[in-house]
C-alpha cells in the first residue's frame, strides 16, 4: 500500500472510534438520567405514598448539577419545589432543599 492510503485508513480508524466513544459516552448519561428520575420518583413515593401528579423532574447529565423536582400536590394546592444532590450510586441521593409555595 501506498503511505497516503495507509495514512487514509488510519485516519477513519480514528474518527471511528472517536464517534464510537462519543456515543457510549452519550448512552452512559442517558441512563444516567433514568437512574436518577427513577431514584427521585421511589423517594416520592416513599415519602408521599404515591407518585405525584403532575410531576417535573430536571436531571442533567452532569453529576455537579442538583436535580430539580416541581409537583404540585392534588388535596392542598401547595406547589414544591425540591433540589437534589445526586452521584452514581442511589445512596447519594440527598435533598438538599425544599420549598412550599401556595397557589
Amino acid at each position: 500500500m501506498e503511505k497516503g492510503a495507509i495514512v487514509l485508513v488510519g485516519m477513519a480508524a480514528l474518527g471511528l472510534t472517536a464517534v464510537a466513544a462519543f456515543v457510549v459516552y452519550r448512552w452512559r448519561q442517558k441512563s444516567r438520567v433514568r437512574r436518577v428520575e427513577g431514584w427521585v420518583k421511589e423517594y416520592l413515593c416513599v415519602r408521599y405514598g404515591e407518585l405525584p401528579d403532575p410531576l417535573s423532574i430536571n436531571c442533567s447529565e452532569d453529576l455537579l448539577w442538583p436535580v430539580l423536582v416541581a409537583f404540585g400536590a392534588p388535596l392542598t394546592g401547595t406547589r414544591h419545589r425540591l433540589r437534589f444532590n445526586c452521584g452514581e450510586t442511589p445512596s447519594t441521593l440527598a435533598l438538599l432543599s425544599e420549598k412550599e409555595e401556595e397557589r
